[in-house]
């Protein structure tokens, strides 16, 4: 590098400088590093020397000890950008930390030391010249204080070291030069660094000996006087042994002091030195521009005050603890308040940063000024630009406005000292756009982005999120106008809900209405409702406004990669994607698609509900979808799709509603290939496509359906499930894949069965899928659960013969393969099918015999079910009382997050209390069996339970809570369409309540 220059010569490769602003270059072409703390987070991977800096380090450097609740996310987030732009294999991810692999050579603080060595070995070698010029190149490489204007206590930290560190430097460079008899020229240079480093005796010593070499005793003495001074005033101590024996020389004219005579030809210090960087900074200019006896004023700059707010909207809605949040903080009476919203485009950010402005004005009696930060091409405005239009405003004459960006933000900051006055800055890219724009204390600043920017000193930040559902129609009601609304109120409901509650959204769908008086407003409705049609954001459009203009904006500031991930993730038309499905589709490790993710969501383009788990806002979606290009290719989404089905297979912890929903969508993909080519091309070109995108084999989907199915025990996942098994059973059937169709059909019977629907359709599908079991082969595990399965159908039809079979071939099966836990449940169900057939004696030989194993295997789960069945058993015969004991020791055994189970027993408790008269603890076991249901989301569950709280509240001197419970049943059973809301519908009196009357549930399939 050359001296005093901060581009390398090197044409090729990385250059890092830390010594000054931090600066990086690729080939001569410098790097945009990004905000200030990643740039701080880069800056100790640079100084940390090639060593692996964990995450945990990185958090105290950035923060401290109080670092935010998302730092590790923001980590994560800085080191994928980075890994961007320096190279995967520059930055590399090692032992829960990070690793940069950039030769030493490449960054100005290692090649400083470097020269630092090579000077004192020189001078060791007496070779002073060589040392001199190793010093100059060395310090040479500073351009200002180190890590300038990073934040963080590391950054701190360094920027003391090294300021110490060019000090040490400086004093052997000097030292050098005395040697050479160069007192002369460095007696000026002297005189600044004492002035500038008072307390630094070294330097006191050094201006000493030169002034005295250069037989200026007198000055010498005088500087003694002045750095004891210093000394004293400042710290209150006297110099020490070596000033004091300095000074105690000069007065005694010491020989050793005499100058020594410069080496011919040599260089001076000088000529080696570089130019302070601050020099032509408006802060030296201003002090060689000031005169004796001139006094300084400002310009007086206010008058008028500036009023540059936009209008309020009339039809502004809602966000009032939004808005005093924000009015709050910017009123906080130290320092000066920054409060930064963010949000989605469209969400709202500005209407509610001016209102609450607007709100404020009176609190801000200097003036109000407002700025929006970009373009109309979306191009971040210029930072000089907006400090231009501000500081016009403040009545500066534009011949007076300084050129430069440093200048104009300190001419900014001076007008406003002293003043009340609230900035407000709209749309801001990132935190370096808005950093120069701040003023000084008694300001204010509000800030909108659609990122989540870098967080400042003292910065406040409002995440803004869409509208409720009633603010939604409030503002939907406001432009269209009441009497349409109320014409149409279901259809208006729909309408916002299928704007997601997005305001701008609302506002140009309601325009567009209020627009059209003959258009009915569920017409225009079911368009944006039509997820297939790409062009249903049309609909949201009037005039030049329209929502995909605002998407758009948002959209082409991301990078490559993050754009991808942009459409290729909302292409899988998934509700939700968890981390796993997010790293599967893009192929990424999770801790790479973590970062790509938490990066869409700074830029809300994605929203995370809970910790590694994302979506998409509806609108956004088809946004997203309509970008595709290869990504929303068939071929392209089903091998994506694929990948999630692999990274779900055979994991026990997924979410069974995950897996519907990438199963039903695997099968949807399968169809979108083209029906036509799976049943008219013929199999083998249907298969071809599919593993020539990359899709996995339709067993491996078709297990993992099974064993979701078999493993789940929630409510919530039940229907998602069934409406996946549905789906998938048509690709089998199209695929000719007869294992595949069997574990489909055994998991779609088992789902129908738990749904409580009539049992035929449920009995379909499992006796297809034992004859498929039998015909071709199928391993005995998977026709141990179809024997099951067909067992607990029987039983609910009332075969308690067919059922017993069933069951004692299931517990065949399962004991073949050793799996002793597998036969309990079977044994078991023998016993109830048993009883149930007359067959008393038989059915506790079986039950004792499932108890036995119990013991042995020391499974409370299996205790509290056994003791379950022996309470059904006891009922059959007529012990109530037994019955009552049995189910509640069942239910002690029973851990809380195993709320279907609890519910189910306290149903059986339900029962047997009302068959015992016992009518007040039948309700409080009915209660409780509701709480368990609605909390496991088993609607159906939860409408049989208040059914049963109907009947058992009805013996107790209040009819009236009977029916208002039986009503309560009957709207919860009626809106899934269970056939039992007909007979609850006479028992509440609700008449005027419609009954559906298609099959039930939806995804009942006819017959395949």
């Amino acid at each position: 590098m050359a001296i005093g220059t901060s581009v390398p010569e090197a044409p090729e490769g990385l250059w890092f400088s830390v010594l000054g602003p931090l600066r990086a270059w690729r080939s001569g072409a410098e790097l945009p590093l990004g905000p200030p703390q990643q740039r701080a987070m880069l800056a100790m991977l640079l100084l940390s020397e090639g060593r692996t800096v964990s995450a945990d380090r990185l958090i105290d450097a950035l923060w401290g000890e109080e670092p935010p609740h998302a730092a590790l996310g923001t980590v994560r987030t800085y080191a994928y950008r980075l890994r961007r732009l320096l190279g995967a294999d520059v930055l590399t991810s090692e032992s829960g930390g990070y690793r940069l692999r950039v030769p030493a050579d490449r960054v100005d603080a290692a090649r400083c030391e470097a020269l630092a060595a090579e000077a004192a070995a020189r001078r060791a070698e007496g070779d002073a010249e060589g040392a001199l010029r190793a010093l100059g190149q060395a310090l040479g490489l500073w351009r200002g204080d180190v890590l300038l204007v990073l934040p963080g206590p590391y950054a701190e930290r360094q920027r003391t070291r090294w300021q110490e560190r060019k000090v040490e430097l400086l004093e052997t460079r000097l030292e050098i030069d005395l040697e050479q008899g160069r007192h002369r020229e460095v007696v000026e240079e002297l005189a600044g660094l004492t002035a500038a480093y008072p307390l630094r005796e070294r330097f006191a010593e050094l201006r000493m000996t030169a002034l005295c070499r250069s037989g200026r005793q007198a000055d010498a003495l005088k500087a003694y006087d002045e750095a004891r001074r210093v000394l004293a005033e400042e710290v209150g101590v006297d110099p020490g042994p070596a000033l004091r024996e300095l000074h105690r020389r000069v007065l005694a004219a010491d020989p050793a002091l005499v100058p020594a005579a410069p080496a011919p030809g040599a260089p001076t210090s000088s000529s080696l030195a570089v130019p302070s960087p601050g020099a032509s900074s408006l802060a030296g200019r201003l002090l060689a521009e000031r005169r004796p006896g001139r006094v300084e004023t400002a310009p007086a700059l206010w008058s008028p005050a500036p009023r540059q707010l936009p209008f309020t909207a009339s039809d502004f809605t809602g966000r009032e603890a939004e808005t005093a949040t924000v009015a709050e903080a910017l009123l906080r009476p130290d320092g000066m308040p920054v409060v930064a919203i963010s949000g989605l485009g469209g969400v709202g950010k500005t209407e509610l940063a001016v209102r609450t402005a607007h709100r404020l004005a009176d609190r801000f009696p200097d003036g109000q000024l407002h700025a929006v930060l970009h373009d109309d091409d979306g191009r971040p405005t210029p930072p000089e630009e907006t400090l231009e239009g501000f500081l016009r405003a403040l009545g500066v004459p534009a011949q007076a406005v300084p050129a430069g960006l440093a200048e104009r933000t300190a001419l900014f900051r001076s007008a406003v000292a002293g003043r009340r006055v609230l900035i407000v800055l709209d749309n801001a890219r990132d935190t370096e756009q808005i950093r120069p724009l701040l003023p000084v204390d008694g300001c204010a600043v509000l800030v909108t982005s659609r990122t989540r920017l870098d967080p400042l000193p003292g910065m406040r930040f409002v995440a803004l999120g869409v509208l409720t559902p009633e603010e939604s129609l409030e503002l939907f009601t406001r432009v269209v106008g009441a009497d349409r609304v109320a014409a149409e109120p279901e259809d208006a409901r729909r309408g916002v809900a299928a704007c997601g509650h997005l305001p701008l959204a609302i506002r140009l769908l309601a325009s567009r209405l209020a627009c059209r008086p003959g258009w009915g407003i569920g017409w225009v409705v079911d368009q944006l409702e039509d997820e297939h049609d790409r062009r249903r954001l049309d609909v949201l459009r009037s005039g030049t406004l329209d929502v995909e203009t605002t998407f758009r904006f948002s959209y082409e500031r991301l990078d490559a990669a993050q754009a991808r991930a942009f459409r290729l993730l909302a292409a899988l038309r998934l509700p939700h994607l968890p981390l796993d499905a997010v790293a599967a589709a893009l192929e990424l490790s999770r801790h790479e698609a973590e970062d790509v993710a938490e990066s869409l969501v700074d830029c809300s383009l994605l929203e995370t509900p809970a910790p590694e788990r994302y979506g998409y806002h509806g609108l956004l979606s088809a946004f997203a979808q309509g970008l595709c290009g290869p990504e929303g290719e068939p071929e392209h989404i089903r091998a994506a799709l694929g990948r999630v089905v692999r990274r779900y297979h055979g994991d026990p912890g997924v979410d069974p509603c995950d897996v519907a929903a990438a199963l039903q969508r695997y099968a949807e993909g399968a169809a979108t290939t083209g029906p036509e080519r799976a049943l008219t091309a013929g199999r083998e070109h249907a298969l071809t496509a599919g593993r020539a995108a990359g899709a996995p084999d339709l067993a491996l989907a078709a297990e993992l359906l099974l064993d979701s199915t078999l493993r789940h025990d929630c409510g919530h996942a039940t229907r998602r499930l069934g409406r996946a098994a549905l789906a998938l059973l048509g690709t089998a059937l199209a695929e000719g894949d007869p294992a595949a169709e069997a574990r489909v059909r055994l998991a779609l019977g088992r789902l129908l069965l738990e749904m409580g629907t009539a049992t035929t359709p449920a009995l379909a599908e499992l006796i297809a899928a034992r004859d498929l079991c039998a015909r071709h082969a199928l391993p005995p595990v998977v026709r141990a659960h179809t024997h099951s399965a067909l067992g607990a159908c029987f039983a609910r039809a009332g075969r308690h013969e067919d059922a017993a079979h069933a069951f004692r071939a299931a517990a065949t099966l399962h004991d073949t393969l050793g799996s002793t836990a597998a036969v309990v449940p079977e044994l078991l169900g023998l016993a109830r099918s048993l009883a149930g057939a007359g067959r008393a004696t038989d059915a506790g030989n079986a039950a004792a015999t499932a108890r036995a194993l119990c013991r042995t295997l020391n499974d409370s789960g299996l205790e509290a079910l056994a003791l379950s069945t022996l309470g059904t058993l006891a009922e059959e015969r007529g012990d109530l009382d037994g019955a009552v004991g049995h189910f509640r020791a069942a239910l002690a055994l029973l851990r809380p997050e195993e709320r279907r189970r609890t519910g189910r027993t306290l149903m059986s408790l339900t029962h047997v209390l009302r068959a015992a008269g016992r009518a007040a603890e039948a309700a409080d076991a009915a209660a409780r069996a509701v709480e368990a249901f609605t909390a496991d989301g088993d609607q159906y569950g939860a409408g049989l339970a208040l059914a049963e709280l109907g009947h058992a509240t009805a013996r107790l001197p209040d009819p009236d809570t009977a029916r208002l419970h039986w009503s309560e049943a009957h709207v919860l059973l009626a809106r899934i369409g269970a056939p039992e809301a007909r007979s609850l519908r006479e028992l509440s009196g609700d008449h005027d309540r419609s009954v559906r009357t298609e099959p039930w549930p939806s995804w009942t399939p006819a017959r395949m």
